[in-house]
């Protein structure tokens, strides 16, 4: 830059040329922000495959899986060989069976035996009953079948009325297979039937057949009974 002046103590102008001196370097400033993050470069090389590691322990056993489908049925194999003969069995013994039975009409009081006036095919002697009487006796142990129907009606007396039959073994009601016919009036008479299986331990015994519920008309009154 160029400067003209006139200087006080003459009367010339002068020329005076100013050249600029550089500075001393001032105080480095403070470090700028951060700027942003540059893209991401591209992906390098893959690496080679490192060494195979050990093997680890083995697992826990799983759970059993479901049962498969059955299988198709083999062969049927051949037939064995026929085994022997068992030995024989004892003789069978003679069958013993009693029939006894009434013909007329007759009543029977409540709590009263029946009476049977005739006696049926009969097989062997444990069992026997006399004609006209109400005991029928088992003379042998064992396991009989008994069994008794007749036509039953009521008496007389008050209706509504139940009519009840059973067996009756030395003196003790047989529960199982009682016989009942239930009235509203004397008349039709209707067909009553009794049956037990009876066990005879200490023979001889007495088997009676029981009416209960007041009284009633009985016929064609028939007992069966055989050892089983």
């Amino acid at each position: 830059m160029n400067f003209c002046r006139l200087p006080p103590c003459c009367g010339e102008f002068e020329r005076i040329i100013y050249r600029p001196v550089t500075g001393i370097t001032g105080a480095t400033g403070a470090t700028g922000a951060t700027g942003s993050t540059g893209p991401t470069g591209a992906t390098g090389v893959t690496g080679a495959t490192g060494a195979t590691g050990s093997t680890g322990a083995t697992g826990a056993t799983g759970a059993t899986g479901p049962a498969g489908a059955t299988g198709a049925t083999g062969t049927t194999g051949a037939t064995g060989v026929t085994g022997a003969t068992g030995a024989t069995g004892p003789a069978g013994g003679e069958a013993q069976a009693l029939t006894a039975y009434s013909v007329p009409s007759a009543p029977i009081a409540d709590g009263g035996a029946a009476v049977f006036d005739l006696n049926g095919t009969q097989a062997g002697g444990d069992l026997s009953h006399e004609a006209g009487g109400t005991d029928v006796t088992i003379s042998a142990a064992g396991i009989y079948y008994a069994q008794y129907s007749a036509f039953v009606a009521p008496a007389g007396g008050t209706l509504p009325v139940t009519n009840t039959v059973t067996f009756e073994l030395d003196g003790t009601t047989v529960n199982a297979g009682a016989g009942i016919a239930g009235f509203t009036a004397s008349t039709p008479a209707k067909q009553v039937v009794a049956a037990a299986i009876i066990e005879v331990t200490a023979p001889p015994s007495v088997l009676k057949v029981i009416s209960r519920g007041g009284t009633f008309i009985y016929s064609g009154a028939t007992i069966n009974i055989f050892r089983i």
